[in-house]
């Protein structure tokens, strides 16, 4: 592989590690956000920003498989999906794919951490 694949390829992996764990952050704030009614102003302008940031990331799952060997990019969209459009009837399904997410999560810091002592 040539040198200017190779870092094409990095970078695309740094990005793609940064949404993940920015989700890391974000994912469960909203749903906080999205469990607690009624919104504050602050807290509806706090979702909106957060909507804006998943309304305009839309990356095809399996690339987060290629690049990071994961499928965390749809989780995060199953996370993310399930919270905007939360109800009554699917909040253990927004609990529970959370918690996939979190545990996706903390196995590739895991794989990052190994990684960089290598």
């Amino acid at each position: 592989m040539k040198s200017k694949n190779i870092k094409s390829l990095n970078s695309a992996v740094y990005v793609m590690r940064h949404f993940v764990e920015l989700s890391a952050e974000l994912l469960p704030h909203y749903e906080r956000i999205t469990r607690n009614e009624p919104h504050s102003i602050e807290k509806i302008e706090e979702k909106e920003k957060i909507d804006a940031v998943y309304e305009a990331y839309s990356v095809n799952p399996k690339t987060s498989e290629f690049l990071l060997g994961s499928n965390i990019i749809a989780l995060i969209s199953k996370v993310y999906d399930t919270l905007k459009n939360r109800s009554s009837e699917n909040e253990l399904k927004a609990r529970r794919y959370l918690n996939e997410f979190q545990i996706e999560y903390k196995r590739l810091q895991q794989n990052w951490y190994t990684t960089l002592m290598n």
